[in-house]
């Protein structure tokens, strides 16, 4: 796509209901992404404002869907992506230029970007890796654009941000915001349902995806439904999908055992490949291909998925903090039910909830303790972070020191997502959870099969987030915000299930079906020449008994990142004294 100029302006890889441009005067806005806008609407609001850069706001507003917004006018330019981090933008200067991209790696490759030592210490702390350290890029000299805010570049090529999107404050009714949920999800999935033909989502059977189904079903486009049946026993989802695929009108179920699909852990060697940064799903990342292309053979354009809802329905429990001052009564009878459910001692429980340290304050002191925290260890999880930041127990000191440094640097100068605990905490989970689903998008979308997230859409977010914090969530019910909105798409028989399908068996199994290339991968790993591991201590836990009372999350974060090395610095040229990656 060109400026009015003629010279290049966007380059990228689209179909035709991936791009909206239009044009009026000397500016051109684009919509790159699937969105309720029609051309004619986007001509019509860039041509009512004279700026077309601010124009973007009223664009953003009017738009359900999720999509980069960018903008032209006189050799300037804005460009954005979404409030979710689903969709985002990184920057630097290249031959003297300032360049955009939706992809670190081509930034990175295009100045020959070396890895950031802190950064890629830090990175082993994921999933619990505080903000904004998770939003910033491995690679010295790119930059990232936050989510929610939007890269101004000027005709010198100076590029700054600015905010356009802040989070609603929790003040709605469970009422209110059931209403506004239940529109803005309608909408969402409208938008990929309009265009017609086949489409495919997921149906565990959990109220998440079931909800999409039903929407779904009731749009313009045919449905197959997909539901894994997984092998623990126990784990219920295909019962309660066979029941909710009862209740869907002409629509194709297909099941798939997991037994049929690659194990986790499956390409483990070359997992990193692809992705601009290490991600701790991408165990999945050859199952979620395979399905995508199973799918796409059946015919099926996109796919929806339920990934998100938790992050957007459930406040964790650092809201007990926040209500406990607006709320008092209702915040002590959820704590009994949250301090009893989940064994905390009641000191370290109230000295928690009396702590009012800034975010800055909170994160530096973190730093002083990164040791694992132990399961049923009685630790109140009450902070800005559900829980604090930490190193698995194979962490060198040297990563140990690195990591500090890296928390250090951002809190003398970091700011919170919100004001408060509870919404602070909501914004983060939204976007560590957009960190991986991004890459899972990529990874089917070149399966042949591009998936979606409408639970990650601006809007939807906005709805939910609106609600007060103690109705959003609460110890007596399940996500009743969605019980609520949905309870005229929904049969209410499937609205009543409170229980949730469970994999770990799945990650066991691969981790036994691929012990030859997992240990292959440890026997000389990137982490350990830079002196960020143990490696004998990482290979016993990946290959022998794992530590008791630690959670399989802590070791996610290890491999994702030597997986990560292994594509992106195969040859790092310092050891622990060192503190230069090759990239």
């Amino acid at each position: 796509m060109e400026h009015p100029s003629g010279r290049p302006w966007l380059v990228g890889r689209w179909t035709d209901d991936e791009m909206l441009v239009a044009e009026a005067g000397r500016a051109r806005a684009a919509v790159v992404g699937p969105s309720s806008m029609t051309r004619a609407h986007l001509t019509a609001l860039s041509a009512a404002h004279s700026d077309a850069l601010a124009a973007l706001d009223r664009i953003g507003r009017a738009t359900s869907g999720s999509c980069h917004l960018l903008a032209s006018q006189d050799g300037c330019l804005r460009s954005q992506g979404t409030a979710s981090g689903l969709r985002r933008l990184f920057f630097t200067r290249v031959a003297g230029v300032t360049v955009a991209c939706d992809r670190l790696d081509v930034l990175a490759n295009a100045t020959r970007a070396d890895l950031d030592e802190q950064l890629v210490a830090a990175r082993l702390m994921d999933p619990l890796l505080p903000h904004p350290l998770g939003d910033q890029p491995l690679w010295r000299g790119v930059s990232a654009v936050p989510a929610g805010t939007a890269l101004f570049t000027d005709t010198d090529g100076t590029a700054r941000t600015r905010a356009w999107w802040k989070a609603p404050e929790p003040e709605l009714s469970l009422a209110e915001g059931a209403e506004q949920l239940a529109r803005a999800l309608t909408d969402a999935v409208a938008v990929r349902t309009g265009p017609g033909g086949l489409i495919s989502a997921d149906l565990s059977g959990g109220i998440d995806s079931t909800s999409l189904c039903f929407l779904a079903a009731h749009g313009k486009s045919r449905l197959l439904a997909f539901t894994l049946d997984g092998a623990d026993p126990a784990n219920d989802d295909l019962a309660w999908a066979h029941r909710a695929a009862a209740g869907l009108p002409d629509v194709e179920h297909m099941t798939v055992p997991t037994s049929d699909l690659p194990a986790h852990h499956t390409g483990v060697l070359h997992a990193g490949e692809g992705v601009d940064e290490p991600g701790p799903g991408l165990r999945v990342r050859a199952s979620f291909a395979e399905v995508a292309r199973r799918l796409a053979a059946r015919g099926s354009r996109l796919h929806l998925s339920g990934e998100g809802a938790d992050q957007i329905l459930s406040a964790q429990t650092p809201y007990l903090h926040t209500i406990l001052r607006t709320r008092p009564r209702t915040a002590i009878t959820h704590l009994r039910a949250h301090a009893s459910a989940q064994r905390w001692r009641w000191l370290p429980t109230l000295r928690a909830l009396a702590d009012n340290r800034p975010y800055g304050d909170w994160l530096a002191r973190t730093s002083r303790d990164l040791s694992p925290v132990l399961a049923l260890g009685g630790t109140p999880a009450l902070s800005w972070q559900m829980m604090r930041p930490q190193l698995p127990p194979w962490a060198s000191p040297e990563a140990v020191t690195l990591a500090r440094e890296a928390l250090l640097r951002t809190a003398a100068q970091v700011e919170p997502l919100a004001t408060t605990h509870g919404q602070h905490e909501a914004l983060w989970s939204i976007r560590n959870g957009t960190r991986l689903v991004r890459h899972l998008a990529r990874i089917t979308s070149e399966a042949g099969l591009p998936t979606h997230y409408p639970y990650y859409d601006d809007r939807v977010i906005e709805a939910a987030l609106a609600v007060r914090l103690d109705e959003r969530t609460t110890p007596f019910a399940y996500k009743p915000l969605l019980k609520l909105a949905m309870g005229q798409t929904v049969p209410a028989e499937l609205l009543t299930r409170n229980t949730k399908g469970e994999y770990s068996a799945e990650l066991h199994d691969g981790l036994r079906a691929h012990r030859t290339q997992l240990a292959e991968l440890l026997d000389q790993p990137i982490l350990a020449r830079l002196g960020l591991i143990d490696a004998d201590l990482l290979r016993r836990a990946c290959l022998s008994m794992y530590p008791p009372r630690l959670s399989l999350v802590a070791l996610e974060a290890t491999p994702a990142v030597e997986t990560w090395l292994r594509a992106h610095a195969p040859a790092p040229t310092a050891t622990a004294p060192g503190r230069t990656v090759a990239a």
